[in-house]
């Protein structure tokens, strides 16, 4: 096997196995029955259908395809390789446990929005604040949450053997270069842009959907997130349409 067939099953082990410490002794004990497990959560997870915003659904759909080939590529790669005994079970995520708490009052000293509904395209912070339902403040800590959930690009480039730990400092200090860690990064020639892209594409995966942060602070009930979803969907559809009807 050449170093580049080997850097690819490394790369695919990693877009299946997220948080596993991938390595050369990690590929050579990967088993079909794991491989198969991994691939239906990756599957579960990023498929576009389940996701109701288009922004989001073409990040998924993008990780759904990567989770796609490296399946393909990992399932011809153990079809040549000399069977071993120790078996690796990678155990599905749970699926999300929904919580019903009552929708609670507006909270006093933040700003809640009173004009007319804007005629575009909305994503779930800004339907829910324009809806009423929630502060602008809400929204802007919902977002910080979210964010927050994100492993950084070197925790990730870190535990799969792309940077050391001298090579994020050499990252983090080189400031007279403009952009982020990425960007940073890719200047220095330390993260190639395929790696890069797999990092963002794992970090944007982590993060719990925004209206988790509403139910969890009991500023809606399930039911009422679920209500204001679809109608966010509805709203988007008819502002897809009208546009379309104007640009006919």
């Amino acid at each position: 096997m050449s170093p580049k067939q080997e850097l690819e099953l490394l790369d695919a082990c990693r877009i299946l196995f997220p948080s596993a410490e991938v390595n050369l002794q990690f590929l050579s004990y990967i088993q079909q029955e794991g491989l198969k497990n991994a691939y239906r959560t990756r599957a579960w997870e990023y498929h576009p259908d389940a996701c109701p915003v288009d922004e989001d659904r073409l990040v998924r759909a993008e990780l759904f395809r990567r989770s796609t080939e490296a399946y393909k590529l990992l399932s011809s790669y153990l079809k040549n390789r000399k069977p071993v005994i120790t078996i690796r079970k990678v155990p599905q995520r749970p699926k999300p446990v929904f919580v019903h708490v009552e929708k609670a009052g507006k909270v006093e000293g933040e700003h809640y929005y009173e004009g007319p509904f804007p005629a575009i395209e909305l994503k779930l912070g800004l339907f829910l604040y324009y809806s009423r339902a929630v502060s602008y403040q809400a929204v802007v800590r919902a977002m910080m949450w979210q964010r927050g959930l994100r492993p950084p690009i070197g925790e990730y480039a870190r535990r799969w053997g792309w940077l050391d730990e001298h090579d994020v400092k050499t990252i983090v200090a080189a400031t007279e270069i403009v952009g982020s860690f990425g960007e940073r990064a890719l200047a220095l020639g330390l993260l190639s842009q395929s790696q890069l892209n797999i990092i963002l594409l794992h970090q944007r995966s982590c993060q719990q959907p925004i209206g988790r942060y509403f139910v969890e602070q009991g500023l809606l009930s399930e039911l009422m997130l679920r209500h204001y979803l679809r109608e966010m969907e509805k709203h988007n559809k008819q502002v897809r349409d009208e546009r379309l009807t104007v640009d006919r």
